[in-house]
C-alpha cells in the first residue's frame, strides 16, 4: 500500500470545533506555517540593511510587526464556521476579521493559539515517528533483513 500525499493542497488545515460540547458552536480550519511560507512571510515583513559604525558592518532587520502578524495569521487561520457576532450575523473569514479578532478577542486569540500549539506538537510527533521508521529501514537497529543490491553490469 502506498502514501498518498496531496500536491495541489499539501496543507490544508484540520478543523476544531469552537466548543466540543456544543455541536453548533461553529469550527475554524487552521493550519501550521510550513518552513516555505515561513521564509515567504518573513521575506514580506522583515526588511535588512547595513549601518557602519566604528569601522564595523552591522546588519539590522527592521520587523513590520504588524504586516507579520497579518501575513502569519491570515494564512494560519484557513477558514471559518458558524462564527457569529452579538447581532447574529455572520461574521465573514476575510484577512480584515481575522486580524480584527486576534487583536481585540482574547478568547478568541487564545483558542487558536493553543491549537495551533496542539498542532504543532501534533506534527511534531509524527515526524520523529516517521524519522525513526527512515532510520529503522535504513540499515539502524531494524530486524527486517537486509537485500544486497545486485550489480548492474554483466
Amino acid at each position: 500500500m502506498s502514501t498518498t500525499l496531496s500536491m495541489k493542497d499539501p496543507n490544508p488545515g484540520i478543523w476544531f470545533k469552537f466548543n466540543e460540547n456544543d455541536p453548533k458552536s461553529g469550527d475554524i480550519c487552521l493550519r501550521v506555517v510550513s518552513p516555505e511560507k515561513m521564509k515567504e512571510i518573513r521575506d514580506q515583513a522583515i526588511k535588512k540593511r547595513v549601518q557602519f559604525k566604528h569601522g564595523q558592518r552591522f546588519e539590522i532587520e527592521d520587523i513590520n510587526e504588524n504586516l507579520y502578524s497579518k501575513l502569519l495569521w491570515d494564512y494560519s487561520i484557513k477558514d471559518w464556521e458558524g462564527l457569529d457576532d452579538e447581532g447574529g450575523n455572520e461574521i465573514e473569514c476575510n484577512v480584515d476579521n481575522k486580524v480584527f479578532l486576534m487583536n481585540n478577542h482574547v478568547g478568541f486569540a487564545n483558542f487558536v493559539g493553543d491549537k495551533i500549539t496542539e498542532l504543532s506538537e501534533r506534527y511534531e510527533k509524527d515526524m520523529n515517528f516517521e524519522n525513526e521508521n527512515l532510520l529503522q529501514g535504513s540499515g539502524g537497529s531494524s530486524t527486517q533483513t537486509n537485500r544486497v543490491a545486485k550489480s548492474a553490469k554483466k
